[in-house]
């Protein structure tokens, strides 16, 4: 006698239980839907991941190029009070920099070589401190100011020929060169070794008076 409460084969249980048929069609289908949600959400991971490093890189920069602004407007702030020359210096490498602003770590120096006219030694962080020998370098028995840390390291720090070590500013507020020349120069924050990217820029004019502004990088030093 023929059991028909038994088939055999996948096709032969499908074809006499039209319902496990059905059933078999949904799970397929079920997989295939998960796959593709388990798709758009690694998807999406990936886009939300790349943006929020764009924002980071971002807000990097732009702290970098904050802190060096006011860096700079405090050194001519400091040369008026002080009624003295300030200078502030981009700071040497130094393996024991202190990360703290404002708390001066005494084995920190003055970059001694600017490595070109675009070199990237702004971003070893940098130095203010009294310039009483005029001669934009922190020597013994001079008093330090304060000092900034190394930037985070996506981000590029330089400035061009005449502020590519230091910006100096005498007691009447204006920025000079070692000669006594008005130094007016512009120091370029922006991310390392990054084309077309977006960065800032601190311009300080023949008087003395830094402004910062945003702007697009061609080409950022390493």
């Amino acid at each position: 006698m023929r059991d028909v409460g038994r088939c055999n084969g996948a096709a032969n249980c499908a074809k006499h239980h039209p319902a496990m048929s059905q059933f078999s069609n949904q799970r397929g289908r079920s997989l295939l839907d998960t796959l593709f949600v388990l798709f758009i959400v690694v998807l999406l991971c990936g886009v939300a991941a790349s943006a929020l490093q764009g924002l980071q890189t971002s807000a990097h920069l732009q702290t970098a190029a904050q802190d060096l602004h006011s860096a700079v407007l405090t050194s001519r702030t400091q040369a008026l009070r002080l009624e003295k020359r300030v200078t502030l210096c981009a700071a040497a490498p130094s393996s024991t920099n202190n990360p703290t602003l404002g708390n001066v770590n005494p084995s920190v120096r003055c970059h001694l070589s600017s490595d070109g006219p675009y070199g990237n030694v702004w971003r070893q962080g940098w130095l203010m401190f009294e310039d009483d020998n005029n001669n934009g370098i922190w020597d013994e028995g001079e008093t330090r100011l304060a000092q900034h840390e190394t930037l985070h390291r996506t981000v590029s720090a330089s400035g061009n020929a005449t502020v590519n070590r230091f910006v100096s500013f005498g007691a009447s507020g204006r920025s000079l060169a070692l000669n006594g020349a008005f130094q007016a120069g512009t120091l370029t924050v922006c991310e390392r070794q990054t084309q077309n990217s977006n960065g800032w820029r601190v311009v300080v004019n023949a008087v003395g008076r830094p402004r910062l502004e945003k702007l697009l990088i061609d080409d950022c030093p390493g």
